[in-house]
């Protein structure tokens, strides 16, 4: 094709096509950089554990569906060839309905109902859960990533000196103990590296591998995050919105099996629209021959022996619910606990990150001095792997302390129901 017998009129196709294949390509992709938020889409999309639990919910809605069917009358059409002792056919419509006072249907219904709205809330739990888990892996993909960094930069200052003590023992400056040391600390700089590379590695394997999606090796983008400044305070978890449920179903239960012991009282209403036809010659289509009849009946009754078996379902489900307040009375205390343990390590993590950037700001300002005493041979070699190692540890520590102030910082909003990072 020669480009220069290009026309201006096929020119918006192309920018059209360029328009399509932008619109059709991932976020991530776009940019050969994967997106925290992007992955999160995909893996709510694609994870296990959480469309398991989708198909699961929409059991329990099914459920709830068909209990409200539980409440529709009874209707059948019918026909019937009577062989013996006669010859005859006969068809019609059949409707009938029953209602007891000790309804199953009524009482089915309301379990079905507590038990979908535990479904709504356990799911959307475990949204959050699910958001949670690869945050959390997304941010031990930064944090490996940024130790890789580190013990890079590291390397090549181990290099650097290494090479400069080199230079002076070949001047006969510095002593073979020099030489060596300097070499000791490159070779230990070498496997740090090497590690870090492993546990990067790790760190990504883990994340794509609960994503269930393949590794294109495209760079993680750093999220725009504040660490909040906010003081938490304390909210009703989920766990016990659904324990409460739980309580309500006990109830209900309990007073099912309180109503088994009255007596047992039904009202049910049949009618029919048929026309019974007396010889097989009859036309079942004649629908002017068809008569209506329907019986409206209240039946009472009292069951003599069931007695000790009601007495019996009735101490279960009463024992069942003590059972459960009990429970409930231990959650609500223990998630109170274990809020205030929370929130202590909260603001002591944000106390020792404020102390670890101190402590880097000094170990930086400490190294750049003893190196630049180390070249001017007023302190030893010793000193100078004492202040680069000082300065290594403080920055390790600085980045694994804010990835995982972070991390906390969203574990926090998972224990309150709220959002996570302020979307989901």
């Amino acid at each position: 094709m020669n480009l220069k017998k290009t026309t201006l009129a096929s020119i918006p196709g192309l920018l059209i096509l360029a328009i399509i294949l932008a619109s059709t390509t991932t976020g991530f992709a776009l940019e050969n950089k994967y997106d925290l938020f992007d992955l999160i889409e995909a893996g709510l999309d694609k994870t296990i554990p959480y469309q398991t639990d989708l198909l699961q919910n929409r059991n329990v809605h099914s459920s709830l569906i068909s209990s409200y069917f539980d409440f529709l009358p009874s209707a059948s059409v019918r026909t019937s060839h009577e062989l013996a002792p006669g010859d005859s056919r006969s068809a019609g419509f059949y409707l009938s309905k029953s209602i007891s006072l000790n309804e199953p249907t009524y009482f089915n219904w309301r379990r079905a109902s507590i038990d979908w709205e535990n479904a709504k809330l356990e799911i959307d739990n475990l949204r959050k859960a699910t958001v949670l888990e690869i945050f959390t892996r997304y941010m031990n993909v930064l944090e490996s990533r940024k130790r890789l960094e580190i013990q890079r930069n590291n390397l090549e200052l181990q290099e650097n000196i290494y090479a400069q003590v080199e230079l002076l023992y070949q001047q006969q400056q510095r002593a073979i103990i020099d030489l060596r040391q300097s070499e000791i600390a490159l070779i230990n700089a070498q496997i740090s590296l090497e590690n870090a590379e492993i546990l990067y590695r790790q760190a990504r394997e883990n994340l794509f591998l609960y994503l269930d999606m393949e590794d294109l090796g495209y760079d993680l983008r750093e999220p725009e995050i504040e660490i909040t400044e906010e003081e938490y305070e304390y909210r009703k978890p989920l766990e016990l919105y659904v324990a409460e449920n739980n309580l309500k179903r006990s109830s209900v239960s309990l007073w099912q099996s309180r109503l088994d012991f009255l007596p047992s009282l039904t009202l049910s209403y049949n009618y029919q629209h048929s026309y019974p036809g007396r010889h097989v010659t009859d036309d079942i289509f004649d629908f002017r021959q068809y008569e209506d009849s329907y019986t409206i009946a209240l039946t009472a009754s009292y069951s003599l022996f069931n007695l000790l078996e009601h007495r019996e379902a009735h101490s279960r489900n009463r024992r069942n619910l003590r059972i459960q307040e009990m429970q409930y009375d231990y959650l609500s205390n223990s998630k109170e606990r274990q809020f205030e343990q929370m929130n202590r390590s909260w603001e002591n993590q944000q106390r020792v990150y404020d102390l670890a950037e101190r402590r880097y700001e000094l170990a930086q300002e400490n190294m750049e001095m003893a190196r630049e005493r180390y070249n001017l041979g007023i302190s030893s070699l010793l000193e100078l792997d004492q202040a680069t190692s000082d300065f290594l540890e403080a920055e390790l520590d600085l980045t694994s302390r804010y990835y995982q102030l972070l991390i906390k910082q969203e574990e926090i909003n998972l224990f309150l129901s709220r959002r996570i990072l302020d979307r989901w």
